[in-house]
């Protein structure tokens, strides 16, 4: 795949209020019992790690020369993170818990000492291995674990790779997903390497959850290596949501996707009652149902128990081929589509389960795609999305939107050398020059193979009031533009999109204009560091305004918390942003006395058009949240927000900017 091509690093680095303003009919589950650790337990939990910990200090200053062996480091870390965590946040579900605690410290220990000597055995040990690496997102170290065949196997020696995503489970944690997974043998008929993703536990592969898949897929690229033509992506119930997620979000990634079960859309699903305009445009970032066009671009099998509520989800993407004129043929419990390779398989008389003919069927049904392979340059691609974030299949990718929010097409077809391709709110285009000699776009011929040989493996065309254009110099002048003035791929909001990305939160050292809007801000940074590291999994970078470096400015989304007497960054980028905020004044759609209102909001940082600048706010969902279904984790507040501060605090206005980043 072009993507591909450019690696899963690429893919990567391009990438609260809690209850939101409206209520859910969702009841939350009931939480995971508990185990109380006695005292002497967590004593020798604490004393391990300690060693453990000075095991690995010693490392960090040691094993510098190989780069397989400073990487082998963090297997170390994620042992010691995984002990760290389940007493911190008290995770013990039962008393096996603390055995299996002491055998992950153990373990730690045991590659601790092999690195000291220079060997990391485990990194070229076939069967299941668990490893750990470091997030961009927020310096964390993060788990995951690789099934190894035993020999090699594959073109030039690369592998398939199979990326199974893990339904919801309130117990996990990960001492659990360490001891699931690490020491266990191979599957004999495993055809190439497998790789459990850890997600940060429970949030559906979203936000900084879908983050981890990728990252976790480039981690395996690095230390092994794979086919990335043949890389699967398989998931079940909460894994099954996020398969249809990433598969019909990011078709062009997958060589073919199995999801079972989960979810397809939010409304019935999470039961909402009367979603207001803001949330129902942020809904159209993750719910799939919305992407089911892009079921020709990827094959994909969607899997339901006969008996299963949430066969549902794959219902809803069978309904909305239909009723794109999709015919179906229904053989048994059986359905497949005619024209997009999908399948749909109905576990007869199953519940929330995987019976085992459905499961020889899918397997087949991989098996077979796989030894195709994705294809970079398919003869034919229909793609929808909705925002940036999601903005490319195959040889076609989406660079700027005409509205966001908004359903936005691109249909491509090569035939022979033209390269015919047909566009709907789309206004900046980069097709990949080996789709042909020439493109037919929307009516318009230009040359392609030969246009501006030499700068970029993609031709830009900007379509402008009279048609299109090909833009027929340097192709980054499309990228620099973007990045000074619209809303482009990885920069497109909402609010909850900047914790995706390596982000940094400051909070201010100086005198605030309103002491109770400061102690407000506090409150929410703090509330977010809390949330952040019992749901993700990391804990917060945070710095003092005055500690902020130029390397911070340029590398990281920042995140800031206080007014513009507080916090310097907020009164340097201010004058930028389209909000007037002064000690006694606040303007944003609308008038609103500074002493007890406040804005909330996403940006273009004007100090790095690169990075996003976001005041006052981490996630707009909250713990309850997490906690309930994870379909409620989707956007309340969108681009910005004014809140009135309060018990409760009150959203007053609240809304999307517009391609410019400016208000509508």
């Amino acid at each position: 795949m072009r993507n591909r091509a450019r690696g899963w690093a690429a893919l990567v680095a391009g990438l609260v209020l809690t209850g939101g303003p409206m209520a859910s009919a969702w009841q939350a589950p009931k939480a995971a019992e508990s185990y109380r650790a006695t005292e002497a337990e967590k004593a020798e939990i604490a004393a391990k790690s300690a060693e453990l910990a000075n095991a690995l200090e010693g490392l960090r200053g040691k094993v510098v020369e190989e780069a397989a062996l400073r990487e082998a480091v963090s297997d170390v870390e994620v042992c010691l993170k995984a002990a760290e965590w389940v007493v911190r946040f008290d995770e013990f579900r039962e008393p096996r818990d603390v055995a299996r605690t002491l055998k992950v410290i153990a373990k730690g220990m045991e590659r601790a000492k092999a690195l000291a000597g220079g060997k990391a055995p485990w990194t070229t040990a076939t069967g299941s291995v668990v490893r750990g690496y470091r997030s961009k997102v927020d310096g964390s170290v993060q788990p995951y674990a690789v099934i190894v065949p035993a020999g090699k196997q594959g073109e030039d020696d690369r592998l398939r790779l199979d990326v199974v995503l893990h339904g919801r489970d309130a117990k996990l944690t990960e001492v659990r997903f360490i001891d699931a997974h690490d020491g266990k043998p191979a599957p004999g008929d495993q055809p190439g390497l497998v790789l459990h993703v850890f997600g940060r536990t429970n949030n559906a592969y979203r936000w900084a959850g879908e983050t981890d898949v990728l990252e976790a897929i480039e981690a395996v690229s690095r230390n092994y290596r794979v086919n990335d033509r043949r890389v699967v992506l398989r998931g079940f119930s909460m894994g099954g949501a996020g398969a249809w997620h990433l598969g019909l979000h990011r078709p062009s990634l997958w060589s073919s996707v199995e999801a079972g079960a989960g979810f397809t859309e939010t409304i019935h699903y999470a039961k909402l009652n009367d979603p207001s305009e803001v949330i129902l445009k942020g809904l159209h970032i993750y719910d799939s149902v919305d992407y089911a066009l892009n079921a020709f671009d990827v094959p994909i099998v969607g899997y339901g128990g006969e008996n299963d509520p949430q066969i549902q989800a794959s219902k809803n993407i069978e309904a909305a081929l239909v009723a794109l004129g999709v015919p179906m043929k229904t053989e048994g419990l059986v359905t497949k589509a005619e024209g997009p390779d999908f399948l749909r398989v109905v576990g007869k008389g199953m519940g929330h389960a995987v019976d085992k003919d459905s499961a020889k069927l899918m397997k087949a049904f991989h098996d077979d795609r796989a030894v195709k392979g994705s294809d970079p340059y398919a003869p034919s691609i229909r793609f929808v999305t909705y925002t940036l974030k999601y903005n490319q299949a195959g040889w076609l990718t989406i660079a700027r939107l005409k509205e966001h929010y908004k359903r936005s097409t691109v249909e491509g077809r090569i035939e022979g050398q033209v390269a015919v391709v047909k566009t709907e709110n789309v206004v900046v285009l980069a097709v990949a020059r080996e789709a042909g000699e020439t493109i037919r776009l929307d009516g318009q011929e230009f040359p392609l193979r030969e246009a501006a040989r030499g700068l970029l493996p993609d031709v830009y065309f900007r379509k402008l009031d009279n048609g299109w254009e090909l833009l027929d110099h340097d192709s980054s002048i499309v990228i620099e533009e973007n990045a000074r003035r619209d809303k482009h791929p990885g920069l497109q909001g909402p609010i909850d999109d900047a914790f995706t990305a390596p982000f940094l939160c400051v909070r201010g050292t100086g005198k605030p204009n309103q002491p109770r809007v400061q102690d407000w801000a506090d409150a929410r940074l703090k509330q977010f560091a809390d949330d952040w590291a019992r749901f993700m999994r990391g804990d917060l970078r945070i710095k003092d305004d005055i500690d902020v470096t130029d390397e911070d400015i340029a590398e990281n989304h920042l995140i800031l918390f206080g007014d513009p007497g507080s916090n310097r960054l907020i009164a340097r980028v201010l004058p930028a942003l389209p909000v007037t905020w002064t000690p006694t004044d606040l303007t944003l759609d609308g008038h609103f006395p500074a002493a007890d209102h406040a804005p909330v909001l996403v940006n273009a940082n004007p100090l790095n058009r690169l990075r996003y600048v976001v005041i006052n706010s981490g996630h707009t969902f909250g713990a309850r949240d997490f906690k309930g279904t994870n379909a409620l984790l989707y956007p309340r507040l969108g681009d910005y927000a004014v809140i009135r501060v309060g018990e409760p605090d009150q959203v007053k206005v609240n809304g999307y900017f517009d391609e410019r980043w400016k208000r509508p």
